[in-house]
């Protein structure tokens, strides 16, 4: 099973860490820095990752009292192009801290699969987040739970819209080899690209004990960190299972955060040629922020 495992990179340094908690966690979209032209074009590499960082700890806590629904169409294609499976399944999503290493994780809830309801329709993942400090490990059964509906012979659990953002978090930069590979306009939006290598073993995404690295592009905002998209590539020819995940962002005026619009994977075995690849696409929509009362008590169906 592809599945994502905790680093254990160092934490960030202290100036690191406290400038990062220091940015705003609301009105993400409203406060936005502009810079000039000749500002930008004085940045470095370094200095737009910091930046990056930046927005991501204060995206993360700012967006994870947020719940959202996801349409998720999966489609299983042979080698010959037709289409073999489809299924289509509505989910609450909702990101996660975990606690160990102060980072964030998306997580899945599904609750109809092809127009037919699996359980009574309840904002659980949201409730047992906000109100039960240590139901992370409930949360994770919800979601091995929920991977039960993914097509395919892949087992997976990676396939949330934020999976690569975790890359930019100040705790795992150091994982990674950053390169500016160009400037490109992003639905109306100046972005750098930055293209990214994992280099570290184990590596944060595995299929059971066999490493799997990670690499792709981020565009990013110079002026402000700001994440537009991404692209994920899990694997490469050698491995038996290659993954590639591209995710789109949008403003979302109402919330004042920029959210997830869309998500696109594709999944392949590059050793075979004759195997069925897996192609999903997912769509987000009804972003609204959740609260509950802490000593609200929630408990699991069995």
């Amino acid at each position: 099973m592809l599945r994502l495992r905790r680093s254990h990179s160092p934490r960030p340094s202290p100036s690191v860490a406290r400038v990062a908690r220091q940015a705003l966690l609301g009105g993400l979209l409203a406060a936005s820095v502009t810079l000039s032209g000749s500002a930008v074009e004085q940045l470095d590499l370094q200095e737009v990752l910091f930046r990056a960082s930046e927005y991501l700890v204060a995206y993360q806590k700012s967006f994870a009292s947020i719940v959202a629904e996801e349409r998720y169409a999966q489609r299983i294609i042979s080698r010959t192009g037709a289409q073999k499976r489809s299924r289509v399944t509505l989910s609450d999503f909702l990101l996660v801290r975990v606690p160990e290493d102060d980072t964030w994780i998306g997580f899945r809830d599904v609750f109809d699969v092809d127009g037919s309801p699996v359980r009574n329709r309840q904002e659980r993942l949201a409730r047992l987040f906000l109100s039960a400090p240590g139901a992370l490990s409930q949360i994770k059964k919800i979601a091995d739970e929920s991977a039960r509906y993914n097509l395919g012979s892949i087992r997976r659990n990676i396939n949330v819209p934020t999976t690569a953002l975790m890359f930019l978090h100040p705790v795992n930069q150091s994982r990674f080899y950053f390169e500016k590979s160009g400037e490109e306009v992003v639905d109306g939006n100046s972005t750098w690209a930055i293209a990214y290598t994992e280099h570290v073993r184990p590596t944060m995404i595995r299929a059971g004990t066999l490493d799997l690295f990670s690499r792709g592009t981020f565009w990013i905002d110079p002026a402000n960190g700001r994440i537009v998209r991404s692209l994920l590539v899990i694997g490469d020819m050698n491995t038996p299972v290659r993954t590639e995940i591209v995710t789109t962002y949008r403003p979302d005026t109402t919330l004042g955060v920029w959210i997830p619009a869309t998500m696109r994977e594709v999944y392949d075995n590059p050793r075979d040629p004759r195997a069925d690849r897996i192609e999903a696409d997912a769509m987000y929509s009804k972003f609204r922020r959740f609260e509950v009362k802490v000593d609200e008590k929630i408990q699991l169906p069995k």
